[in-house]
């Protein structure tokens, strides 16, 4: 099997299977570090009782094979999760075993700062003269969709390096890069691969028509001053539903991205089956560049703590086949990663494996007199005791800038 990990619901679980990762720290566990193999009804009840998610390692689990799918029944069909493509070659995998190197950060690196900058053009244009330059966002979503064929994991990975500058442009383009990315591992049309990138582009466009200091405010908001905000989903709806060239899917996802399936989202309270499936995948990949950004009132959130709120909201939030596909792209540790190891040493991600996926090939850092610098390269897969055993694994995924770690200079400086 190309692919021997994969992440169920605790309720799937059995006895037999070896669980190598959690939903939450290791430490909050009574399990060693390097995994557990079930072994009793008690233990599979310890996971059910306390993670809403898991990783099993086919290969070390005592399962036959035959029986490597989910066989239990949960007490409601909707709560199993669909089995991960395991095909290679499936715009799913597309990320997996992509490595960053010397001429995909640069080109990314220069694709990225030309096309941010028109995204920014584009939204402060619309912000000062009300004017919105159509034909420059369809640039945009066009030469992202070039790159990303190019590029994938290079492009994926500056949409994790935050500016604070401007926070709905930036916004805006990463989330553009991402929805692309999802839609085609959704094996969507070129056409809804397209509207996909224009949707996620201008789904925050109302915000121009919101006060800055409401936006920026870094305590919290009074409740008018949340009423003022949710505004921006109608607010972009108006703008965009004006414009006879913007196609009217395009507007749909600026009104409806913060519609949730359980009916409790705004600006109208539609469930998941009136709500356009552009708009829902605008609203993962909305999430998720959200949570992993520094905002005006809250820090930035790893990686692993944005994929858990996707996870933990399928169904009731968010659309559950496109959730699973969104973290079976992003993949749990994804190129340019910042991350601690089990033996407390810092590392970026620098190419994932194809295999064996909480093992990638990492770039260690060394702390000197002015901050980090990157060191050798560890191919953790391999690095493995008489038996067999890894000796060193991926202890937890940190925000991007923890520890006052560059990441964007390291790995330019280390493949430059």
């Amino acid at each position: 099997m190309w692919q021997r990990e994969m992440i169920v619901h605790p309720s799937d679980l059995e006895v037999g299977n070896y669980v190598l990762r959690l939903d939450i720290p290791w430490i909050d566990s009574p399990f060693p570090l390097q995994g557990v193999l079930i072994d009793s009804e008690e233990t599979l009840s310890w996971f059910v009782e306390h993670c809403e998610w898991v990783v099993i390692d086919f290969e070390r689990s005592n399962v036959p094979p035959r029986q490597r799918r989910p066989v239990r029944e949960p007490a409601a069909k909707k709560d199993v999760p669909a089995p991960a493509n395991t095909d290679p070659d499936h715009p799913v995998n597309a990320l997996r075993g992509r490595r960053l190197d010397k001429d995909s950060v640069g080109v990314a690196l220069r694709a990225y700062g030309l096309l941010d900058h028109q995204a920014r053009h584009l939204i402060r244009g619309f912000a000062k003269q009300g004017t919105l330059e159509i034909k420059t966002a369809e640039r945009v979503v066009a030469e992202l969709a070039g790159y990303l064929q190019q590029n994938l994991a290079a492009m994926v990975w500056l949409t994790r390096i935050k500016d604070r500058d401007d926070y709905t442009a930036q916004h805006s383009i990463n989330s553009a890069i991402l929805a692309l990315g999802l839609a085609h591992a959704l094996e969507w049309s070129p056409d809804q691969i397209e509207l996909s990138g224009m949707a996620a582009l201008l789904h925050d466009v109302g915000n121009v028509e919101i006060d800055q200091e409401i936006l920026q405010k870094p305590d919290l908001l009074t409740e008018e001053e949340y009423r003022q905000i949710k505004t921006h989903t109608t607010r972009g709806y108006d703008l965009l539903s004006q414009r006879d060239e913007v196609d009217p899917v395009v507007a749909l996802a600026a009104l409806e991205h913060h519609e949730r399936c359980d009916g409790k989202g705004y600006p109208y309270g539609k469930g998941a089956t009136d709500v356009h499936p552009i708009s829902r995948l605008v609203a993962i990949v909305d999430v998720y560049d959200a949570v992993t950004s520094e905002r005006s009132y809250r820090a930035a959130r790893s990686h692993h703590d944005a994929l858990g709120i996707l996870w933990r909201g399928r169904d009731h939030k968010f659309d559950r086949a496109m959730v699973e596909t969104f973290i079976q792209f992003m993949g749990w540790v994804a190129p340019g990663t910042l991350v601690r190891l089990s033996n407390g040493d810092l590392a970026v991600v620098e190419e994932t494996n194809i295999v064996h996926g909480f093992y990638p090939i990492v770039r260690r850092l060394e702390h000197g007199g002015a901050g980090y610098r990157a060191s050798e390269r560890m191919d953790l897969a391999s690095l493995k005791d008489s038996e067999g055993n890894h000796l060193i694994h991926i202890e937890e995924v940190l925000p991007d800038g923890a520890h006052g770690v560059n990441v964007k200079a390291l790995l330019v400086a280390v493949l430059d």
